[in-house]
């Protein structure tokens, strides 16, 4: 191998030696060498042929995922174990995923796709300018309900304004997601970055007034904590200014026995998820790999059904649509693969889509009427 005497860029990447083979073989035209020559013909003696280097596989990726987020990392594993199945390559980067965490691993070439939170990128005018055309979204998981635990004397986030909570890990999935809520209810608390476990000892000291949560399902500290009754959920309430990027969802006893009561409903929303390509704008050599990736992933779909795997890929829907720019091989996959338009199915998707437009979101007499659209649908497809 031999080093590069100037710069060379390829896909993005720096690259410092090239093969010895390169620029050695002479054109046909220009003859032997006298050396050459005195050693006879070369298709009449022996020569040591240099191999040439394995080209990189355009299935071969990076995922970058938030260590502190048991469930992210799990789906993570899971991917990449269904994509080497289907004979890509890859291996997971543990690492923030913040907007400025996703310019640091673009920075320095270090991931092609990342498992973020969408509701980061799309509340965020500066991280969206900078990301929209550059990250766009191969498939959207699903959503994360969005936890506050606080003492029982806290009724209402908003006596949370001012107070200090915890976010999370710096850069983590669960303290842009909180930061993001709290800026789109108009409240402000002082955010303490630390691991949930951590957070959740200073909340039962009193150092902290409340502590923020994303996904408890995949933290056991949660699911032991508040055993002494003195601490529960706080709702978060349905409004206009969380329709375009928030889903809602509702927490009982059954989520949290230690901190909601028995005949509780507690109402919050569900936080955005989605698997992004890093860096991949329209027309670029990384939306050209992304698409080859895409495509491994959306044909073994079902890879990711199986018991063994984590039961949210059973809740994700690969043409749910976000906020946010689709990849276009994404979307040109989807839009093959689509089937021919139901009547009865679009009717049911009008009644889905007003029910969970609401400002209160779906109210009890919502279900009367999904299920009766559903039922004509089915019905229909008999």
């Amino acid at each position: 191998m031999e080093r590069y005497d100037h710069p060379v860029y390829r896909d993005g990447r720096l690259i410092l030696w090239h093969g010895a083979w390169r620029d050695r073989v002479k054109p046909k035209d220009q003859g032997q060498s006298p050396k050459d020559q005195a050693q006879g013909p070369k298709d009449q003696r022996q020569t040591a042929a240099v191999p040439a280097p394995a080209k990189p596989s355009p299935n071969s990726f990076v995922l970058l995922a938030d260590p502190s987020d048991a469930c992210a990392t799990r789906l993570a594993a899971d991917f990449v174990a269904a994509m080497q199945a289907g004979g890509a390559s890859g291996k997971i980067l543990a690492g923030g995923v913040s907007a400025a965490a996703l310019g640091a691993a673009v920075e320095g070439d270090r991931a092609d796709l990342a498992i973020a939170p969408l509701d980061a990128l799309v509340a965020d005018p500066q991280a969206s300018a900078v990301w929209r055309e550059r990250a766009p979204f191969i498939a959207k998981l699903s959503g994360e309900p969005i936890e506050i635990i606080a003492a029982r004397d806290v009724a209402d986030l908003r006596q949370l304004a001012g107070r200090e909570v915890g976010f999370g890990p710096a850069d983590s999935a669960d303290a842009t997601s909180a930061a993001a809520l709290f800026n789109a209810l108009g409240v402000a608390p002082r955010p303490a970055y630390e691991p949930l476990a951590d957070a959740l000892n200073d909340l039962a000291a009193g150092r902290l007034a409340a502590v923020v949560a994303v996904d408890g399902r995949c933290a056991p500290t949660l699911a032991q904590f508040g055993a002494d009754r003195h601490f529960h959920e706080l709702a978060v309430r349905w409004t206009p200014a969380l329709r375009s990027v928030y889903a809602p969802a509702r927490l009982t006893a059954k989520d949290r026995p230690n901190l909601i009561d028995a005949a509780e409903r507690i109402d919050t929303v569900a936080a955005p998820r989605a698997l992004i390509a890093l860096d991949a704008a329209p027309g670029s050599s990384r939306a050209q790999a992304a698409a080859a990736l895409t495509k491994t992933f959306f044909a073994g779909f079902d890879r990711l059904l199986v018991p063994d795997k984590d039961g949210a890929w059973r809740d994700v829907n690969l043409a749910a649509e976000a906020p946010w720019p689709r990849l276009r091989a994404a979307q040109e996959w989807i839009d093959a693969a689509r089937p021919a338009s139901d009547p009865s199915l679009q009717t049911f998707r009008a009644v889905a889509h007003d029910a969970a437009s609401a400002d209160g979101g779906p109210a009890a007499q919502d279900s009367d009427r999904l299920y009766d659209s559903l039922m004509q649908w089915r019905g229909a497809g008999q």
